[in-house]
């Protein structure tokens, strides 16, 4: 991956945003196209017409490849390419519109969500569609 000077949202970010929002729930939970962390890249996209995950497309398919790309911490992996482009690291209570947030969803990994337009919830994909994980469940967040 290439490292940016600067990844910034563009002047009319929340209508890409809500459209991939909009898309997003009614598609079916896919490892490699619609995930926790393609969603985030597809939401980051929307808003800076930069996408995070190139790195990633096409690269998995089940959930172990997942795990094995992971490397044993979303976090972690999260983090570096965050920093890659430009993405800083803030408060989970300093999380806006639009910003990543790592979530507990309960599994040893936890999740990658993007934070809606309410500001009291974090979106990611569930089974269909997107669900909806409240603030004290959010972990770790990235400014877009």
């Amino acid at each position: 991956m290439a490292v940016l000077k600067t990844t910034k949202r563009l002047s009319n970010w929340r209508a890409p945003l809500a459209a991939e929002f909009a898309a997003a729930e009614k598609r079916a939970f896919a490892w490699g196209s619609f995930d926790c962390a393609l969603f985030a890249c597809d939401c980051v996209k929307a808003q800076t017409g930069v996408d995070p995950g190139t790195a990633f497309r096409g690269r998995y398919s089940t959930a172990e490849q997942a795990s094995a790309l992971i490397g044993g911490s979303l976090a972690a992996l999260v983090a570096i390419v965050a920093a890659e482009f430009k993405l800083a690291e803030i408060g989970t209570g300093h999380a806006r519109r639009g910003d990543l947030v790592l979530i507990d969803n309960r599994t040893a990994l936890g999740a990658l969500a993007v934070a809606d337009f309410t500001g009291m919830y974090a979106v990611c994909p569930g089974a269909v569609g997107l669900i909806r994980v409240r603030r004290h469940r959010w972990k770790r967040a990235w400014r877009v």
